[in-house]
């Protein structure tokens, strides 16, 4: 009983303790931002002024499907992707 009780006041003074450490908030942060990279790309404000590359592959995207839908058009059988 008094070994459970201390354990918990243990458990419960190590997470106040690491919740108010600064360290463990810019791990967060960090771990948040590559969580968010990886879902949706990096944003164009942290790319900096001149980096174009993913422009590039969104043009080739669309031009891939363009081709696609052109070719399903010349065999006759267009079909409802929605």
């Amino acid at each position: 009983m008094v070994l459970n009780l201390l354990l918990r006041s243990m458990e419960v003074w190590l997470t106040v303790r690491l919740l108010r450490s600064p360290i463990f908030h810019r791990m967060v942060g960090r771990v948040h931002q590559k969580v968010q990279h990886i879902r949706y790309g990096v944003p164009p404000e942290e790319q900096g002024g001149t980096k174009l590359e993913g422009q590039d592959f969104e043009y080739r995207k669309f031009f891939d499907h363009f081709k696609e839908e052109l070719k399903d058009q010349m065999k006759g059988n267009p079909r409802n992707k929605f």
